[in-house]
């Protein structure tokens, strides 16, 4: 039909792991100009396709403003150059439990790109950045650990399962069922951190860049850390009447951007690291987890099992 153009949809995915570099991965892709992510990270459209969102508890509306119709998902490549490769990065579709069965449907061709970080550690890190973003409200990782299954049970976003959130195992199963093994690439944290341009010439050869591009790789993003002042974190984070004013006259885009700023001048490295009885608790509920790991991507994961 003439006039007629197909909508566009992603040729490649991010689909995990949160805290394990997504956001700084995201940051470099969107670099090569060969590619075309949009520039709103964390869509989550194969995670809640058709649903109806009501997230309740501290940061729901990271959860309630995900795409959920297509339409709406596709118009977010409708910039994309001609003969421009799509792809974008959700790092929830690894934990959905629906996410694999929804991307084989609607892109059944897609690269997926997966990066893992040692599941106790990653607990740990979310911990931290949900209190950097204002929305952990109990100091003590060892009683939000405690917590899981009540907030979540009360409809609390995935990310207060500290210990749910990071069961690689179980959910990289999902997808193995679904997708042949060369369609996915899978690198962990340590890569990134060691070789991050290695690991960049990686997964642009996986997603079909020839170029010969390299993207600058210099910048730390969205590190973690605990806030020096908490009160002046809050003010930062959560809706008052200041922020809701300056609302009015400053566009969202520029107000975050000065926000995560403010946010990041008022962090500290989390000197004390994790409680030991944290580390126990979570060594006991993920230590399968990393025992299964290992064998499925052919990787040496004992590191992993010392404190």
């Amino acid at each position: 039909m003439r006039g007629f153009v197909l909508a566009k949809m992603p040729d490649f995915l991010m689909i995990g792991a949160a805290r394990a570099g997504t956001t700084a991965v995201h940051s470099y892709l969107r670099q090569c100009p060969d590619l075309f992510l949009p520039r709103l990270k964390e869509p989550n459209f194969f995670a809640f396709e058709g649903e109806r969102l009501a997230c309740a508890g501290p940061g729901a509306d990271y959860i309630n403003n995900s795409v959920t119709g297509l339409s709406d998902y596709q118009a977010l490549f409708a910039g994309a150059p001609a003969g421009a490769i799509c792809g974008e990065a959700s790092p929830l579709y690894l934990y959905s439990d629906q996410a694999a069965e929804r991307i084989r449907r609607h892109v059944p061709q897609a690269r997926l790109i997966v990066v893992l970080r040692n599941p106790v550690e990653q607990a740990w890190s979310h911990f931290l950045y949900a209190t950097k973003q204002s929305i952990e409200t109990e100091p003590d990782f060892v009683r939000a650990l405690g917590l899981e299954e009540a907030r979540l049970a009360a409809g609390w976003q995935p990310l207060f399962g500290y210990s749910r959130f990071p069961r690689y195992a179980d959910q990289l199963a999902r997808f193995f069922e679904r997708f042949p093994r060369e369609q996915m690439l899978i690198r962990l944290y340590e890569d990134l951190e060691q070789d991050p341009d290695r690991l960049m010439a990686e997964m642009l050869e996986f997603i079909g860049v020839r170029s010969g591009f390299r993207p600058d790789t210099g910048q730390k993003l969205n590190a973690g850390g605990v806030p020096k002042n908490r009160a002046f974190q809050d003010f930062l984070m959560q809706p008052n009447p200041v922020t809701r004013a300056i609302g009015l006259v400053v566009p969202k885009r520029l107000r975050w951007a000065i926000r995560d700023r403010l946010a990041a001048v008022n962090l500290k490295p989390a000197e004390a690291g994790m409680p030991a009885a944290a580390r126990a608790i979570l060594s006991d509920r993920l230590g399968d987890q990393i025992t299964r790991l290992g064998p499925m991507i052919g990787r040496d994961l004992s590191g992993w099992l010392r404190p």
